[in-house]
C-alpha cells in the first residue's frame, strides 16, 4: 500500500489496533516507511482530531482501543484537508474554469455541512484570506505535468543543464527522471544517468530536454531493484541527495520566541536553555541552510556541526571583505 498520506497511515494504524498488536509511532514509521515524528502527528491527529478512544499501554510499549466496540467510520475530513481546500480556492483564481471552481465548491459544501463554526462558502473566505501562490505557481511554468509522465512513462531522455553553482558551461546527460520533490519553492529531480548514477537537480537549471529511443550506455535499473535509502529531506539540503545529520542552532532572545513558531522542517526538536531556542533537525550543509542561518544575524548563538560553521566562515569572510572595501 503507498503509505504517503495521512488517511493511509491512519488506516495501517487502525488495522493494527483491531488486530491488538499494540502499534506505537516507531511501528508504524517502520511500516509506512515514514519518519517517526510523521508518525506520531498520525497518531496525535486520530487521537485528539477525530476523537479515536487510545490510550498508551506502557507494559506493551504500544497504543490500544479503550472501547473493544468502537467501530472505524469514514475519517471526516480534517482540519489540513479543509485547510488544502481553502488553498484550492485561491489557486484557482488562476484558472479560468468554471467546472473546476464549482467542485472544488461543491466539495467544501458537503465536506462541511453540519459544522456549525464552517456554516460560510468559499467566496466568504476569499474576502478574508488570501496566500502567495507565485511558489506553487511556478510549477506551471518548468511544466510540471510533462515531467511527471516522464516519470511515470520511464522515457529515457536527452538533457541540457548547468548549475550556476558547479558548471561554468551547459552539460549534458543521457538517463531517466526517478522522482520530483518541490519544496521551498524549488522543483527538484532525481535523475538517473546512463551509468547508473542518481543526480539530484533543480529543475529551474534545465536547459532543455529531448526525449530519445533509448539508453545506449547502460540497461534501465528497475524500481523494484533501485535501493530505498536515498536520502530525499524537506527543506534545507534536499538538492544533494545526500545523507543527513543532525543540525543544531541555538537562537538567542528575543529573535527566539519569534522563529519558535516558524516549522523549518517537519521533524524538528525545540528545546530551550532559558529565553533561548535550541533547534534540531536533519539536513547537511547547503546553500540554502547557511542563508537561513546568515539571516538570523547577531541571534545566533552556537551553530553545530563544524562542516556547517566552516561554510558559514567562508561566507562571512567574504561579506566581511566586501564591506572593508565598499566606500562608506
Amino acid at each position: 500500500m503507498d503509505t504517503s498520506t495521512f488517511l493511509k497511515r491512519a488506516l495501517v494504524f487502525q488495522g493494527e489496533l483491531q488486530r491488538k498488536k499494540f502499534p506505537n509511532a516507531s511501528t508504524l514509521a517502520e511500516m509506512c516507511e515514514c519518519s517517526r515524528s510523521t508518525a506520531m502527528r498520525t497518531i496525535d491527529r486520530l487521537r485528539y482530531e477525530f476523537g479515536v478512544p487510545i490510550e498508551y499501554n506502557d507494559s506493551e510499549r504500544g497504543y490500544y482501543l479503550t472501547k473493544d466496540d468502537f467501530s472505524f467510520a469514514s475519517l471526516p475530513p480534517g482540519r489540513d484537508e479543509l485547510v488544502v481546500l481553502i488553498l484550492l480556492s485561491e489557486l484557482l483564481s488562476m484558472i479560468d474554469d468554471a467546472s473546476l471552481r464549482t467542485a472544488v465548491d461543491g466539495l467544501w459544501t458537503r465536506v462541511t455541512n453540519g459544522r456549525a463554526d464552517l456554516n460560510y462558502d468559499l467566496e466568504h473566505i476569499k474576502k478574508r484570506f488570501s496566500s502567495d501562490s507565485t511558489s506553487v505557481a511556478k510549477l506551471a511554468d518548468v511544466d510540471l505535468v510533462r515531467l511527471i509522465g516522464l516519470c511515470h512513462r520511464g522515457q529515457p531522455v536527452n538533457l541540457t543543464y548547468r548549475s550556476p553553482w558547479r558548471h561554468d558551461k551547459d552539460k549534458e546527460y543521457q538517463g531517466l527522471f526517478r522522482r520530483l520533490h518541490f519544496s521551498d519553492g524549488i522543483l527538484y529531480a532525481l535523475f538517473e544517468d546512463s551509468q547508473g548514477r542518481d543526480l539530484v537537480m533543480n529543475v529551474s537549471f534545465m536547459r532543455e530536454i529531448k526525449e530519445i529511443d533509448s539508453l545506449p550506455d547502460r540497461a534501465a535499473t528497475s524500481d523494484a531493484e533501485r535501493p530505498k535509502s536515498l536520502h530525499w529531506l524537506e527543506g534545507f539540503g534536499v538538492w544533494s541527495g545526500a545523507k543527513p545529520e543532525t543540525i543544531e542552532i541555538t537562537i538567542g532572545a528575543p529573535a527566539s520566541r519569534y522563529y519558535a513558531a516558524q516549522t523549518w522542517h517537519p521533524d524538528q526538536e525545540d528545546s530551550w536553555d532559558g529565553d533561548n531556542l535550541i533547534r534540531k533537525f536533519p539536513g547537511i550543509p547547503s546553500p540554502e541552510l547557511n542563508r537561513r542561518i546568515l539571516s538570523l544575524g547577531r541571534f545566533v548563538l552556537s551553530v553545530k556541526p563544524e562542516s556547517i560553521l566552516e561554510q558559514l566562515r567562508a561566507d562571512v569572510a567574504h561579506l566581511g571583505n566586501l564591506c572593508r572595501e565598499m566606500p562608506r
